[in-house]
């Protein structure tokens, strides 16, 4: 009879599954398997004995541990429902303050919603390197954009010195071959004007033909042939030194443009990899970016601050009132200011206390079955007495 007594000043505040039913938490069910049943229990075994009320007391403790667990849930949301009491109950000067103090928290925590949709916009690499120039960087696209332009501008006159002196390369080639046929028709003049002469003097000769006339048509058809060859050679030799001299001019110019573009090129490259970036037009996409950015951190920065000290005002207020959870209230600043939010949460905080008075009532049911299975079995084999205050005390002591 002393065991059971001494049991029954213990384990009175446990919750556990009861060995033979299931186990309810959070809406999920979860059976517990039983190694053994009263009903096939050999009291005689000592390792069924033993393991039989180690499984009782195993239950009890869990038992014991849920119930203390779910009493002081018990009791923090019956506070919060006094708490609402106490709220809707308050003089409409002092309600006026509370809501009006909870209806710049919701602002607040609206606006800082919309500007977080901002958030994110370019990645964090990208808008460090931007803040780091913030200065600089307006001044920056600007070069950036006039580059960019004179640097078309100097492909666009390389191209066309390339066009120019691909043109005269070509009248030059010209003007060389024409050259070459000229002196090939000075040759072929000279071999002509020789065999005509040899012809006109074998006529002489053998023929004794007068040849005197055809001496001086040959002499004038020679000097007309020379004289225009030598004047188209001439015109050509110096349009050749004209066009020689040109492709050397565009060359010189070729040279200083291609150094204009090697620079404005080397320019234009170190800003590209100072911003990270390949045009002006993304660095201005990345800005417009980095500014969306920047406006909308720097005003949760500011919300976060004002949001801090707005809560620490509600909280005042709310301690003035003594409410037992005066923070609670500062994630609840919609319940305040709207009644069909605080009916929700009233309906939710009944919903809660109602399961808890179940898990309650379950595991107390449980807790009380293993310690009555437990004094049972001490009554009825009281020979065992001692053995099974010893596994009772170890589990009392773990």
């Amino acid at each position: 009879m002393g065991l059971i007594k001494w049991l029954k000043g213990k384990f009175n505040k446990a919750k556990v599954e009861d060995f033979e039913a299931e186990y309810i938490e959070d809406g999920e069910i979860r059976e517990i398997e039983q190694p053994i049943k009263r009903s096939s229990l050999n009291i005689r075994d000592d390792a069924q004995r033993m393991r039989y009320i180690k499984n009782c007391c195993e239950q009890m403790q869990e038992a014991g541990d849920e119930i203390d667990k779910a009493s002081m849930e018990y009791r923090l949301v019956t506070d919060y429902l006094k708490d609402i009491e106490i709220i809707e109950a308050l003089p409409a000067d002092v309600r006026g303050r509370i809501n009006k103090c909870a209806d710049r928290i919701v602002k607040i925590e609206r606006d800082s919603v919309a500007n977080r949709e901002n958030l994110g916009k370019i990645p964090e690499e990208e808008y460090q390197t931007i803040l780091r120039y913030e200065s600089e960087i307006k001044e920056d696209i600007e070069k950036i954009v006039k580059n960019e332009d004179y640097k078309e501008l100097v492909r666009s006159d390389m191209q066309k010195l390339d066009s120019e002196k691909a043109i005269n390369v070509y009248h030059r080639n010209e003007l060389i071959s024409s050259m070459k046929g000229l002196k090939n028709l000075f040759l072929i003049t000279v071999t002509a004007s020789f065999a005509a002469a040899v012809i006109l003097a074998v006529l002489y000769a053998a023929a004794k033909l007068d040849v005197t006339a055809g001496f001086i048509l040959l002499a004038a058809i020679i000097a007309i042939a020379f004289t225009l060859e030598y004047m188209s050679y001439s015109k050509a030799s110096i349009k050749l030194k004209r066009v020689e001299s040109y492709i050397n001019l565009v060359i010189s110019s070729q040279n200083t443009v291609k150094i204009r573009y090697v620079n404005i090129s080397n320019l234009l490259e170190y800003e590209y990899r100072k911003y990270k970036t390949n045009s002006s037009e993304e660095l201005k996409e990345s800005y417009e970016g980095f500014l969306e950015e920047k406006r909308a951190r720097d005003f949760l920065q500011r919300a976060n601050s004002e949001s801090a000290l707005e809560k620490q005002r509600l909280i005042k207020l709310m301690q003035d009132i003594h409410l037992r959870d005066c923070s609670i209230w500062t994630k609840q600043c919609e319940a305040l200011i709207n009644p069909k939010e605080m009916v929700e949460v009233r309906h939710d905080l009944n919903q809660r206390r109602q399961s808890l008075r179940k898990r309650i009532e379950y595991n107390t049911v449980n807790r009380d079955n293993s310690k009555d299975e437990i004094n049972d079995i001490a009554k009825k084999y009281p020979e065992y007495g001692q053995e099974i205050l010893d596994i009772v005390s170890s589990y009392l002591v773990s």
